[in-house]
């Protein structure tokens, strides 16, 4: 899980530099993942068909996700992008609440509060780049509510079946979803070899980054999963700043600072109580 985090952390600095535009960026990095994807799962391909349908669903919500964040990514600065799309622990917890009626305590309410106060702040007017950097930090929070409900269904399939099927399913329903789009770009198809070798490197670590994290996913409880996210706009950030000479706005950092740490709050575990030893 710690590994797929870091993975996922470079991501943005590739869709920065991405041969191709956002959406055909988002479909040659799952279509391209699909060979091998397949080759894992040989002996193992299909899921029950309530589950098919299931893992379908979650496909195409995450297929609105990568192309809103990617399209975000290029857009605004890599830590609000990064930062804002985190935030969907949050919407995680309200659907939930919608659809399973899961109890929603104080301390959720505290953290989401603060959350919502940071995105306010990130978004603010200080050291704005104009209506673009707006309309980024909007995908952002698009993409947000897309993979936050795709994590819902995906996190329950990996409970009961194979996480190298769920997430073959995924990536295949994924570049489904973000064909039509990328199509549709003018940067459809890398012109050169190199082009085509840094989207076939693209790929390779976003298959092995969802499979890290499916697998994680099928042990580790969701919300930790959440939590341990995290560190996903650090790693972005600080490879943004070195590569991309990318600063960061005084309000981008405080405003981040305060999101992370109401997320933190609000999807924070209570500590388990130890058992009394026996007298």
């Amino acid at each position: 899980m710690v590994l797929a985090v870091i993975l996922s952390g470079i991501g943005p600095v590739l869709v920065r530099d991405s041969p191709v535009d956002p959406a055909a960026t988002a479909f040659w990095r799952m279509f391209l993942g699909l060979p091998m994807a397949l080759y894992l799962i040989r002996r193992s391909v299909l899921l029950p068909p309530r589950a098919m349908f299931g893992v379908a669903v979650a496909g195409l919500l995450l297929a609105g996700d990568i192309v809103c964040w990617n399209s975000s990514i290029k857009r605004t600065t890599i830590l609000e992008s990064t930062t804002l799309v985190m935030v969907y622990p949050v919407i995680t917890v309200v659907a939930s609440y919608l659809l399973y009626k899961e109890r929603i305590g104080l301390r959720f309410l505290a953290g989401g509060g603060f959350a919502f106060l940071g995105m306010l702040l990130m978004m603010g007017p200080a050291g704005r780049r104009g209506d673009a950097a707006l309309t980024g930090d909007l995908l952002a929070l698009a993409a947000a509510g897309f993979y936050a409900v795709s994590l819902m269904i995906s996190s329950r399939l990996c409970r009961v079946y194979n996480p190298l099927v769920v997430s073959f399913w995924l990536i295949f329903w994924a570049a489904i979803g973000a064909a039509p789009l990328g199509l549709m770009e003018q940067r459809t198809f890398p012109g050169t070899l190199h082009g085509w070798v840094y989207i076939v490197a693209y790929a390779a670590l976003t298959l092995a980054g969802y499979c890290l994290f499916n697998r994680g996913l099928k042990v580790v409880p969701t919300s930790l999963a959440s939590l341990m996210g995290y560190g996903q706009p650090v790693v972005a950030a600080v490879l943004g700043f070195f590569f991309l000479n990318e600063v960061p706005t005084w309000n981008a950092v405080v405003g981040g600072l305060v999101i992370v740490g109401g997320l933190v709050l609000a999807t924070r575990q209570p500590p388990e109580v130890a058992p009394a030893e026996a007298e």
